[in-house]
C-alpha cells in the first residue's frame, strides 16, 4: 500500500480528503507566512520570529505558538517515510507565499526525489469549496528540481529586505503556475506612491465609505473585490487598527466605522498618507518608505537618496 502525507496551509482540508478518497497522513502548516515579518534566517530563528507576530496578530501565547510552529515545521523532516507528499495550495497569497516557504526547506532533500507533487488549482475556487467527487479526481503533478528551485528562488526574495529581485521575479514565466500573480499581489501592499496607501488598506478604506461599518461587512466586501488576497478576520481587524491609530488616522477607532476627513482626502487622492511602521514579509515600512509601489509602472519603486 503507497503512503501519502498531505500538506497544506491550514486544517479546512483535514475532514474533507478522506471523504473524497485522499487518504494519508495530514500535516499543515499553520503559519500565516503573508502576513508580518518574515526572514531567511535559519530555521530557529525564523520560528521565533514568526512565534512573536502570530501572538501578536492572533492574540495568542507566543510560547504556544512558538510550540506548534515547531512541531509542523519540524514535521517536514519526517516526509521521506512517505511515498507520496502531495502539496495542496490554492493561488491565492495565503496559499503561495506558505508554498514558497515550504518548497524552501525541502529543495535540497535528496530522499523527497520523485515524491513531491502539487495539487492542481483551479485558479478560483478553493479546494475546500470543490464537491467531494471534483476533489476526488484531481490529479497531483509531480515537483522537479525546477519547481523546487523556483520555489528557494521565490523564498529567498519574498524574505529580502530589498523587494526588486521579488519584483523581476514577477515578470517572467514561472514553473509554479500561481506564483507570480500572488507575488504581484503581495508587492502591492508596498505604499503607493500615489496616496502612500497598500493596497489591501486601500480595500478597507473604499469598503468603509461605501457603507461597511464593522470588520464582518468589511471582510465580505474585500474578499469579492480581491480574487487573489484572500484577507481574514484577522488581517482586517489588524488593517483597521492600524489605519485608525494616531492623530492621522483614516478611520473612526469604533463600530460603526467611517472615514475621517483625511481618510476621505487620502481616499480621493486629495492627500498622502504616511504609513505606520510595520513589516511586509522583509521590506521595513514606516512614514518615509524606502519602497514604493509605483502603480504607473506596475512594479517597485526605490525612493530617491536625500
Amino acid at each position: 500500500m503507497t503512503s501519502t502525507a498531505h500538506i497544506r496551509c491550514g486544517d479546512d482540508l483535514r475532514d474533507l480528503l478522506p471523504r473524497a478518497g485522499h487518504d494519508g497522513a495530514y500535516l499543515p502548516i499553520v503559519d500565516p507566512v503573508c502576513v508580518g515579518a518574515v526572514s531567511d534566517a535559519e530555521l530557529m530563528a525564523y520560528l521565533g520570529l514568526r512565534a512573536r507576530v502570530i501572538a501578536l496578530h492572533a492574540g495568542v501565547d507566543g510560547q504556544e505558538a512558538r510550540l506548534r510552529l515547531g512541531r509542523e515545521y519540524m514535521a517536514l523532516n519526517a516526509l521521506a517515510q512517505f511515498d507520496r507528499v502531495l502539496l495542496w495550495f490554492e493561488h491565492d497569497l495565503w496559499d503561495q507565499a506558505c508554498l514558497i516557504r515550504v518548497l524552501s526547506l525541502l529543495a535540497d532533500r535528496a530522499p523527497l526525489a520523485g515524491k513531491l507533487f502539487l495539487m492542481p488549482a483551479d485558479g478560483r475556487r478553493p479546494f475546500a469549496h470543490l464537491p467531494a467527487e471534483e476533489l476526488a479526481a484531481l490529479q497531483p503533478a509531480p515537483l522537479g528540481p525546477l519547481q523546487l528551485a523556483a520555489g528557494a528562488e521565490a523564498w529567498a526574495a519574498f524574505a529580502s529586505p530589498d523587494p526588486t529581485a521579488l519584483d523581476r521575479l514577477t515578470r517572467r514565466a514561472s514553473p509554479l503556475p500561481h506564483l507570480a500573480t500572488a507575488m504581484r499581489r503581495h508587492l502591492q501592499d508596498l505604499p503607493w506612491r500615489a496616496d502612500g496607501l497598500a493596497l489591501t488598506e486601500r480595500r478597507l478604506l473604499h469598503a468603509v465609505a461605501d457603507g461597511a461599518a464593522d470588520d464582518a461587512a468589511a471582510l465580505h466586501a474585500m474578499l469579492a473585490a480581491d480574487p487573489v488576497f484572500h484577507v481574514t478576520d484577522l488581517i482586517v481587524r489588524e488593517v483597521a487598527q492600524r489605519l485608525a491609530t494616531g492623530p492621522h488616522r483614516l478611520m473612526s477607532r469604533t463600530t460603526p466605522w467611517t472615514l475621517t476627513e483625511r481618510g476621505a482626502a487620502v481616499l480621493a487622492g486629495q492627500a498622502k498618507h504616511r504609513p505606520a511602521p510595520r513589516f511586509q514579509a522583509g521590506v521595513m515600512v514606516g512614514p518615509e518608505p524606502v519602497w514604493w509601489w509605483d502603480p504607473r509602472a506596475a512594479g517597485v519603486h526605490a525612493a530617491a537618496l536625500p
